[in-house]
C-alpha cells in the first residue's frame, strides 16, 4: 500500500492564495455533491442522534438512529424511508449500537450502565439477552464503547477508568438467550477480561472485519492496542502497542493490519500495526486547509469509511461555527483531496454510517435530523474556475453546539 505523505509538508506557494491553480481545477472536476434524498428527524423536543449503524443487505437493509434519550429508531430502506421499531428500554446514554453480524433482526446496544442487550425485532424489540459484568444487584462497570466479532460469537466492551483499572469484557453470544432456545435463562455469560493494556477510558474497540479473533482497542491514555484473541492470557494475546500521543476518540480497520483512529484533539492517524509512527497524520489545521475561508478551531471529524468505488478511505468532517458545512476528504497517495459537498445540511453530525454496496451515506447529529444521501450525478461542479454554491451557508451556529462535548 503507498505511504500517504505528511499532512505537515508546506503547501506550494499558490496554495496560500484562493486563485484557482490547474490542481485545483482538476480537484473541482472531481469533486462531487451529495444531495439529500430521504430525511427524518427525530422524535421529542432537543433529541439528536449519538450513533449510528447498519446492515449490509442489498438491496434492501435496515439501519439504527441511538438517540439522546437513550432510545433507537430502526428504519428499512428500499424505494422508501420506513420506520419499522423504537425501542425504549435503555435507561442510561447509548455507547454503541450495532446489528448481529449473521442477522438483520437482532439489534445490540451498549449503554453506560453497563449492559448490552439484544433486541429481536421479529418481536417488537423484544429484549432477548442482558449480558452485564457481574450480578444484577451489584455494583456494574461503566461502559464506554463495544463491538462484536465478525462471526457473530464474541461482543467485547471498553470500559470507563474505575477503580484504577479500564477494562476489556469479553462475552460469548452462542451461549446467551440470543441463540438458546430457553429465552427466560438470559445468561451473562461473561468469559472474563483484560484490565492491564489501558491506563484510562477504553472510548474505542473495533473487531479486524475479515480476522474475528483480532481486536483493536483505543483509549484517551493515546494507546491503540491490538490482540490475539487466541491467545490464552492478556499479555500474549497483545501483539501491537501504537502510541497516539493524543486520547483515541474512534478507530477502525481499513485493510489487512492498516488502522484508522481520529482522536479527541480532532486530528486523523492511519497507522499500519508493525510500524512504530503512523504513515499518515494529520491535524486540523492541515484538514481545514482544503477548504476555503475554513477555520481550524471549528474542523470536527466524524468517521473514516472505505468507499466502494474507490480504493481510497474517505474522511467526513464539517464546522462547528458554519453548521451546515459538511465535506467528504479522500485520503489519497498523494495527501488529501476535497471529493464531496454535502448540499442541504442543516446540522452538527455526530455520527456517519456507509453502505457499501449502494453508496448511500446516512448521517445523524444535533438538529435531531437523520438524513440518506447520494450522489448527484447530473449536477457535478464544473472546471470554469468558478465554484458552484453548494451550501445555504449562514456563518452562524445552529444553536446546538452545546451538546458538541464528547459524552465521555
Amino acid at each position: 500500500m503507498p505511504r500517504v505523505v505528511e499532512s505537515t509538508r508546506k503547501r506550494n506557494g499558490n496554495s496560500e492564495s484562493h486563485n484557482t491553480s490547474d490542481n485545483d481545477k482538476s480537484q473541482l472536476i472531481n469533486r462531487s455533491e451529495m444531495i439529500v434524498s430521504m430525511e427524518d428527524s427525530c422524535p421529542g423536543e432537543d433529541n439528536y442522534v449519538l450513533a449510528l449503524c447498519g446492515t449490509q443487505h442489498e438491496p434492501e437493509f435496515r439501519f439504527c438512529a441511538g438517540l439522546s434519550d437513550y432510545s433507537c429508531i430502526v428504519y428499512n430502506v428500499n424505494e422508501g424511508l420506513s420506520k419499522i421499531a423504537t425501542l425504549s428500554h435503555n435507561t442510561s446514554p447509548i455507547v454503541g449500537i450495532k446489528f448481529s453480524p449473521s442477522s438483520k433482526n437482532i439489534l445490540y446496544t451498549a449503554t453506560r450502565d453497563g449492559h448490552i442487550t439484544a433486541c429481536d425485532l421479529r418481536a417488537k424489540g423484544k429484549v432477548v439477552a442482558d449480558m452485564t459484568d457481574g450480578p444484577m444487584d451489584g455494583k456494574l462497570k461503566p461502559l464506554a464503547s463495544f463491538d462484536i466479532s465478525s462471526d457473530d460469537k464474541l461482543i467485547a466492551a471498553g470500559t470507563e477508568h474505575v477503580g484504577g483499572d479500564a477494562f476489556i469484557l469479553f462475552w460469548d453470544i452462542r451461549c446467551s438467550s440470543v441463540n438458546n432456545s430457553r429465552s427466560e435463562s438470559r445468561k451473562n455469560d461473561l468469559l472474563g477480561g483484560y484490565w492491564e493494556s489501558h491506563m484510562d477510558d477504553v472510548t474505542s474497540l473495533a473487531f479486524h472485519p475479515a480476522k474475528a479473533n483480532t481486536l483493536a482497542s483505543g483509549s484517551t491514555d493515546g494507546l491503540i492496542n491490538v490482540f490475539d484473541l487466541k491467545m490464552p492470557t492478556e499479555d500474549s494475546a497483545l501483539t501491537y502497542s501504537l502510541n497516539t500521543e493524543s486520547s483515541v476518540d474512534r478507530l477502525g480497520w481499513l485493510e489487512d493490519d492498516h488502522i484508522w483512529c481520529t482522536t479527541h484533539t480532532h486530528c486523523l492517524q492511519l497507522w499500519e500495526c508493525e510500524d512504530a509512527t503512523p504513515y499518515g497524520k494529520y491535524d486540523r489545521t492541515s484538514i481545514a486547509a482544503n477548504f476555503m475561508n475554513e477555520n481550524p478551531d471549528s474542523c470536527y471529524l466524524v468517521r473514516v469509511h472505505r468507499s466502494a468505488s474507490s480504493e481510497d478511505p474517505f474522511l467526513l468532517t464539517g464546522s462547528t461555527v458554519k453548521g451546515d458545512h459538511l465535506h467528504g476528504l479522500t485520503v489519497t497517495s498523494e495527501g488529501m483531496k476535497w471529493c464531496s459537498d454535502f448540499t442541504g445540511n442543516k446540522q452538527l453530525v455526530r455520527d456517519s454510517w456507509y453502505h457499501a454496496k449502494s453508496g448511500w451515506l446516512i448521517t445523524g447529529g444535533e438538529g435531531g435530523i437523520i438524513n440518506l444521501w447520494k450522489q448527484n450525478d447530473t449536477n457535478c461542479l464544473q472546471a470554469n474556475g468558478e465554484r458552484k454554491s453548494l451550501m445555504k451557508s449562514t456563518g452562524k451556529s445552529n444553536g446546538r453546539d452545546k451538546h458538541r462535548t464528547k459524552p465521555y
